[in-house]
Order: C-alpha cells, then sequence, then structure tokens
C-alpha cells in the first residue's frame, strides 16, 4: 500500500533564540509498509515536551521529523501481537503515520482513560513524577514537598503524590489561574505566582515556613535558587528539568556548597528513561487514583498536526495548561 498524502513535520532550520514555526515544514511522505515484526500506526496523539528542544540544537537532525510519543490505532501489522484497530503507545515521531518495531510499542486501554491521557497522567509525564519521588524522593509522612512548574504536566502529578503520601505540598506557577488550581482542585497548602513575586525568596519562605524537605524541580534558575536557600536538614533535591535554560545559555548557578555539608543535602539528577521498564506499575497505580479521584489532571490539545511547530513555540512561554498534545488529525 502506499498514499502520498500522510504528512510529516521536518526540523529544517536551526533556531536563533527562542524557536519558532519557521524551523519547521511540512512534508508529504508515502504510508509505508511494516515488514516483519513492524507496525504501521495512524497517530492520533502526539505528545509535546520541553526535551525535544535539545534536539535543535544539533545540526544532525537537519530535515528529519521530531521524534515524540504518540497514541495511535495499528494501520498495519507484521507483528503477532497487534491487530488492526489496536490502540498503542509508541515512540514515534512528529507526523501522521508512524513506522516502528512492533517490539517498541504497548497496548493502552481506552476503557481506563482517554487515548490522550497515556501521554500524560497515564504516560511517560505520569511516570516521571512517580519514579523521581519513589526512588530519589524518600518521601516520609509529614514532610514538606515544594514543586515548581507544578502545574505542569509532570509538576502536577508530582504534587499529587505527594499528598497521597501524606506530604504538605507547596508549589509555584507562572499565572494566577493556574495557582488557583493548583490551590482549589488539586489540594496543594500552598502556591504563588513566581512572575508576579515580588520576591522569590520570601515567596518560598512564605509557602513553606518550616523548611523544604524535597525539592521536586523542573525549572532551575532564580526559581531554583530561592527553594535551595529553604531546604532542611537532611533535604533531597530531585533534579527532572530546567525549563527556565532550554532557551537561553544557561546563567552559573551554585548553590552555597557549605548549605550541602551543614545540611547534609542530597541532590540527584535523572531522566525518565531510568525507569522505562516500570511504566506498567505506574499505570497500574495511576489508574486506581484516577478511579478514585485522587489523581486529576489537565490537557491542552492543539487541533492538526500543522499546527505542532506553533504550539511547540509556546511550550516555552508557559501559555499552555497541562499537558500539551496535539490531536494530529
Amino acid at each position: 500500500m502506499s498514499s502520498p498524502d500522510a504528512r510529516q513535520i521536518r526540523f529544517i532550520k536551526r533556531p536563533e533564540g527562542p524557536v519558532g514555526a519557521e524551523s519547521f515544514e511540512i512534508f508529504s511522505m508515502p504510508v509505508p509498509d511494516p515488514a516483519t515484526g513492524e507496525v504501521v500506526i495512524r497517530n492520533r496523539y502526539l505528545s509535546l515536551d520541553p526535551y525535544m528542544r535539545s534536539a535543535l540544537n544539533s545540526a544532525e537532525n537537519l530535515g528529519r521529523p521530531i521524534e515524540g510519543r504518540v497514541v495511535g490505532q495499528i494501520m498495519a501489522s507484521r507483528h503477532p501481537d497487534f491487530r488492526e484497530g489496536d490502540w498503542v503507545f509508541a515512540m514515534g515521531r512528529w507526523e501522521q503515520v508512524s513506522l516502528v518495531d512492533g517490539a517498541a510499542a504497548r497496548h493502552v486501554n481506552t476503557n481506563i482513560a482517554p487515548a490522550s491521557a497515556y501521554l500524560s497522567v497515564l504516560g511517560f509525564t505520569g511516570l516521571t513524577a512517580w519514579s523521581g519521588l519513589k526512588h530519589y524522593g524518600a518521601m516520609h509522612e509529614g514532610e514538606t514537598l515544594f514543586v515548581s512548574a507544578a502545574s505542569g504536566a509532570v509538576g502536577s502529578v508530582a504534587g499529587q503524590i505527594g499528598k497521597i503520601n501524606g506530604l504538605r505540598v507547596a508549589g509555584c506557577a507562572g499565572t494566577d489561574d493556574k495557582v488557583a488550581w493548583l490551590l482549589g482542585e488539586l489540594g496543594f497548602d500552598a502556591a504563588f505566582n513566581h512572575r508576579t513575586a515580588p520576591d522569590l525568596t520570601e515567596a518560598v519562605a512564605s509557602a513553606c515556613p518550616e523548611g523544604i524537605d524535597i525539592d521536586y524541580e523542573n525549572v532551575g534558575g532564580a526559581v531554583f535558587d530561592a527553594v535551595f536557600r529553604d531546604m532542611r536538614y537532611g533535604g533531597r533535591i530531585v533534579v527532572c528539568g530546567a525549563i527556565s535554560q532550554y532557551e537561553r545559555e544557561p546563567r552559573p548557578c551554585v548553590p552555597n556548597i557549605g548549605d550541602f555539608i551543614s545540611k547534609r543535602l542530597n541532590m540527584r539528577g535523572f531522566s525518565v528513561r531510568d525507569h522505562a521498564d516500570e511504566i506498567h506499575q505506574y499505570v497500574e497505580e495511576a489508574a486506581g487514583w484516577l478511579r478514585d479521584g485522587r489523581l486529576k489532571y489537565r490537557e491542552t490539545i492543539v487541533t492538526g498536526i500543522e499546527n505542532a511547530p506553533a504550539a511547540f513555540a509556546r511550550l516555552f512561554s508557559g501559555e499552555n495548561f497541562g499537558k500539551l498534545v496535539i490531536d494530529v488529525g
């Protein structure tokens, strides 16, 4: 089978400064035939994530579609575990149709949650929050957790997992609406708008008057500096992301080294790729939390593969609310 009308977004120009839609172009592609062991997925949803920005720094990626996690239905299969129409998750690309190794795809159950949820709260986004706290947070009931970018796809799940485990949870977000969502819908104990706070150090100290035991760090920069000053003895800093630095040269930020010694602090960076084999365990646990209302999520869904470049550019300005997903169309 072949068809010229499937669309694909390719990276054609390295950005000079903030990424814009001009770095991408739409191409037509034939629908491929799967070889033995392969499947063709008609993508329904495409995940847009901050980590993708690093792919635009390499000239090696020019002329190629950016890789991204997708959820869709099997269009053609030469793998024994998949049949036409099955809903699956895979690492695909910015395109309407993806050819992938069947061994790298997995079934998703749309009776538990909508398909898009497997790119957000039941996907690697949720797994990132869960695995970071589980493996590196060393959570204890009654401790204080601070989450930066707390209304984002990862941060919102991290905060709710903290509440589920009996922690006091505080966080920051970039708009008053997002702060209200954290305090109301998600049940955070304290939250503030980091864009309008006159003094970030005072804002963090006010939100966490007894100090911070665990920092789930998504932002870096000035927010991290303020949080670091409020860490308690024996505190753990779990570094998931640094979105404040993805679009500009990182500003040197060296915390007070003496605090690491005197407070016996532990700082650990990690990638969700380190825990990809735990996705089934996470989905089973998170599905239960969804059913009983302890885990909630929000998505910004943009319709049309052609709108992926502009939506991706907005990802770094904080315009989206929750997980950013493209409805491929």
